[in-house]
């Protein structure tokens, strides 16, 4: 058990204390601290490119791995599962350690990952799948280095009683003014004020803030934390999960689009020609759309490694509204408003 996936992550590295300039491959699409930690721990992010879909593209695997790679970061994005056998063949050529992100891609208590994986984290975040507003599950293959993890582990303080309470109370006034009329009207305060609504929501949504990073990360889950992780393991509708996969496939007919069966929808997002006029015309119709403002693309060290695909889905994705709850009706209004906008999506 970690704070969050980027504890785990920080832990892991911490553990495996990698040589200063070694290179950290990374999905790359992914939150913006995943880089920073890589960073922070002496090592170089190197972004792996994706396709529209969040697979990584082989070629662009194989034209990133030096011999300074040590490790491979692949982010499960938006609930696609990615594959991850062709990888892990590659990866084991030149030695380099797969960590799964699995941070979107929580289906049901007791999976692992790939079974050949070094490291599998799952998130329970505030926005995530069976949601403690924090804390993260990590399977690690290696018997040594879950030791030495849950050693370090053991050094850091741990989180507050306190704290978690007001992330608990930040989070439930969220949630507040987050019903469909009420969030309605607090969009229009805010953008009347003139301030973007995406990029306030996920400000506010953030984790982790300001500089210190490091501080933030190493921390051990209070023990609130865990209880209620627990609880939602043992109490949550798993139903809700087969809802969303089918609500993602009556989707995908009605525009023409196929997914993988192992898709479960966390999100539903779509990369369009035209995704401001998309995310308004979602927005006019009542559906509240956004951007995937909380995401970033892996800085390249050099014009030869800038990852074009990610950065195309980065500025071209509209992410639709989504949760279990919308009737069918709404799901066939959203596809006639994205075939008015973009007959074909790309």
């Amino acid at each position: 058990m970690a704070l969050s996936v980027r504890s785990a992550f920080d832990l892991a590295l911490r553990a495996l204390e990698l040589p200063s300039g070694s290179e950290v491959l990374l999905t790359a699409l992914t939150v913006p601290d995943m880089a920073r930690i890589v960073e922070m721990h002496g090592l170089v992010p190197v972004p792996v490119d994706i396709d529209e879909d969040g697979e990584i593209r082989i070629a662009s695997l194989n034209g990133a791995i030096t011999s300074k790679s040590r490790m491979i970061v692949v982010a499960h994005l938006f609930g696609h599962r990615s594959a991850l056998d062709d990888l892990l063949g590659i990866a084991r050529r030149h030695n380099l350690l797969v960590v799964e992100d699995l941070a979107q891609g929580f289906h049901r208590v007791g999976e692992c990952g790939h079974p050949e994986s070094d490291l599998a984290m799952f998130s329970f975040g505030p926005i995530k799948t069976a949601s403690a507003l924090g804390g993260a599950v990590v399977r690690v293959k290696s018997a040594a280095l879950c030791r030495t993890m849950s050693e370090l582990l053991g050094t850091d303080p741990i989180q507050s009683s306190t704290a978690f309470a007001r992330r608990l109370l930040r989070f439930t006034l969220l949630k507040t003014v987050s019903g469909e009329r009420t969030a309605w009207l607090f969009r229009r305060c805010v953008e009347r004020l003139g301030y973007d609504f995406d990029t306030l929501a996920n400000s506010v949504t953030r984790g982790f803030t300001g500089s210190n990073l490091a501080a933030q990360l190493r921390r051990q889950p209070s023990t609130p934390l865990l209880r209620l992780l627990r609880r939602r393991w043992r109490t949550y509708d798993f139903a809700r999960i087969a809802r969303r996969t089918e609500m993602g496939r009556r989707f995908g007919a009605r525009i023409g689009r196929s997914h993988d069966p192992s898709h479960s929808f966390w999100v539903y997002p779509l990369v369009v020609d035209a995704p401001s006029a998309l995310r308004d015309r979602l927005r006019d119709a009542g559906f509240d759309a956004t951007h995937l403002a909380r995401m970033a693309v892996v800085p390249a060290a050099d014009a030869s490694r800038v990852p074009a695909g990610a950065r195309r889905v980065l500025e071209r994705m509209v992410v639709l509204p989504w949760y279990p709850d919308m009737p069918d009706d709404a799901i066939d209004a959203m596809a006639r408003i994205v075939g008015t906008i973009e007959p074909n999506p790309a």
